[in-house]
This record gives C-alpha cells, structure tokens and sequence, in this order.
C-alpha cells in the first residue's frame, strides 16, 4: 500500500515522486513549474483562479462545463 501524495496548490494536480516542488508558508506544497491542465469536456486550460470539477484523480473539468454537461439530455 502506497502513501497517497498530495495536490499542487497551484495547478490541483496530484503530485508524483520525482518531481520538482516548493513547500508553500501556509504548509501546502505546488509544482516549481505546473503542467498544462486542460479541460476534459472543452479542451481549453484550467487556470488556478476557475472553479473546477473533478473526474477521477487526473482528469478536471471547468465547473461550468460539467454543468453544461449535465443538464444535455442524454440521447
């Protein structure tokens, strides 16, 4: 059993050994250079300020895109 590590305070992204991080004052932790997280449902980026949704433990979603894809009825 392996220990689960934590979440980029910046990008939210869960963290791997081996990468390069800074310990943060407040005591969280954050990528020296985050990787590009883009959206599963849009495409686009998720920029550190917009409201996320998540899918899993890599995958995130802007918050108004999975609405989006909520309210669509399903076919």
């Amino acid at each position: 059993m392996t220990a689960e590590l934590p979440r980029c305070a910046v990008c939210r992204v869960q963290l791997e050994p081996g990468q390069n991080v800074v310990f943060r004052r407040d005591g969280r932790v954050q990528h020296t250079e985050c990787p590009r997280v883009l959206c599963l449902l849009c495409g686009l980026p998720v920029l550190p300020n917009q409201p996320i949704r998540r899918d899993g433990e890599q995958r995130l979603a802007h918050a108004n895109c999975w609405m989006r894809m909520l309210r669509t009825p399903s076919r």
